[in-house]
């Protein structure tokens, strides 16, 4: 080292040494309780100096020394000049020392979710002593804190530039240490596929997948979505090859099944992936055709929305014709519900016209009748009371005849009746041949 005590630091960065605080060649320091300084002398020689504690310094240079401590989720990493690397988990604090440290820094521990993981690799000894390195998955949750001799795998996939949309791919553009183990999906867009009438197209699709073995997956590939990306351009382009434009317009329903991507589905099997779903989310065709393609649409749109709005004013012609015939026969069946009503109303009052006049002739017939027995009874009282007197007459000899036709001078009528028997004696005649009737 010489006669500079700072040489121990010659070559390292600023960040990985403190200088000295105070240099003094004579006097007297204090260093205060909790602090570490380095006494260097001209020698070469360092001592280490804990406080609380008053120094006498004669031609020496302190050094106080920085203190670094590292929190739950921190760690202290501790480079020594013997090239051994110490690593202590927080919660630790440790200083500095410029003699066996090149640098103490904090670092933070992984923070591992439970849809991640991580990939550490170590290094070890085999059976026979050789070197070795070992690989281990570090799922989550948890808090990664590596040793010495670790070291956490990055991957480097295909992904999205940060200058690009989502459905272009870059290798080695995604970059990341966290593995994620859940269900994950990617856009793609397979471009400038061909069918069989030499139509040029673009498909887009949605892929949806999940990472079943990672051990499977370390082994068998080192980009998954380039693999995803084309296996799924492969499949595309063989479906397509085999159908016209119009064919692939009409079975586009096939791109949403599973079927038809079937070597993607064998590469995800093979490198520890499961595709759970894969998505058309339409297409584009070329300039021209996807104009003349649009104004197809757009003529077909018109159509069926022109078929709509007739048959929609049909349906509401149809409505208000129904609506009119129902309106009709309600009114025609309020009207006759309404004569009906009048007629009931009309029997009823014939009805009780008639009872009244039957009732009425009743009591008129009652009233005949009475008085009929009564003139009856009248005639029987008088007729009996004349048999009477007339039988007293008759007893004291008077002419009845006489009698009868002189209450009767002028008859209407007189009807007599002849016996034809030989006339009696006189003042003896028969009753009946003198009997007059008059009427």
């Amino acid at each position: 080292i010489g006669r500079d005590p700072t040489a121990v630091f010659a070559g390292l960065p600023l960040s990985s040494r403190s200088p000295p605080t105070l240099v003094m060649t004579f006097g007297s320091k204090t260093v205060r309780e909790g602090e570490r300084a380095c006494v260097w002398s001209r020698d070469g020689s360092a001592r280490l100096v804990d406080g609380p504690r008053r120094l006498f310094l004669c031609l020496q240079r302190l050094e106080v020394l920085p203190k670094h401590s590292a929190g739950n989720v921190e760690y202290l990493e501790v480079r020594r000049r013997d090239g051994t690397v110490i690593i202590l988990p927080g919660p630790a604090a440790r200083f500095f020392d410029p003699v066996e440290d090149i640098s103490v820094h904090v670092r933070e521990a992984r923070l591992i979710d439970a849809s991640e993981a991580l990939v550490v690799y170590r290094h070890t000894a085999n059976k026979v002593g050789e070197p070795h390195v070992e690989r281990r998955v570090v799922l989550g949750p948890a808090r990664f804190i590596p040793s010495a001799d670790e070291w956490v795998h990055e991957f480097e996939w295909s992904g999205v530039p940060q200058d690009g949309s989502k459905t272009t791919y870059q290798p080695k553009a995604l970059r990341f240490t966290k593995l994620r183990v859940i269900p994950a999906s990617a856009y793609h867009n397979v471009s400038e596929v061909r069918t069989n009438d030499d139509t040029l197209i673009t498909v887009k699709l949605m892929l949806f997948f999940e990472l079943r073995d990672v051990e499977k997956m370390l082994d068998a590939t080192n980009d998954p979505i380039g693999d995803f990306i084309n296996a799924a351009s492969a499949d595309v382009i063989a479906f397509c090859a085999g159908v016209s434009y119009e064919t692939f317009l009409n079975e586009t329903h096939r791109l949403n099944e599973l079927d038809t991507f079937a070597q993607l589905c064998v590469r995800a099997q093979h490198i520890g992936y499961d595709i759970t779903k894969v998505v058309f989310r339409g297409f584009q065709a070329g300039a021209k055709l996807q104009a003349m393609h649009d104004n197809a649409i757009q003529e077909r749109t018109r159509l069926r929305l022109l078929e709509e709005t007739q048959a929609q004013e049909q349906r509401q012609a149809d409505a208000a014709l129904a609506a009119e015939t129902r309106r009709a026969a309600q009114q025609a069946e309020l009207e006759t519900g309404q004569a009906q009503q009048r007629a009931q109303l009309s029997m009823v009052s014939v009805k009780a016209q008639l009872a009244e006049r039957r009732l009425q002739d009743e009591a008129e017939i009652e009233r005949q009748a009475r008085a009929a027995e009564q003139r009856l009874a009248e005639q029987q009282a008088h007729s009996a009371e004349l048999l009477a007197t007339m039988r007293e007459m008759k007893a004291m000899g008077v002419d009845l005849t006489k009698v009868l036709v002189s209450q009767h001078e002028a008859p209407d009528k007189v009807i007599k009746l002849d016996t034809g028997a030989a006339p009696a004696a006189e003042g003896k005649k028969s009753l009946l041949s003198a009997i007059q009737l008059n009427l």
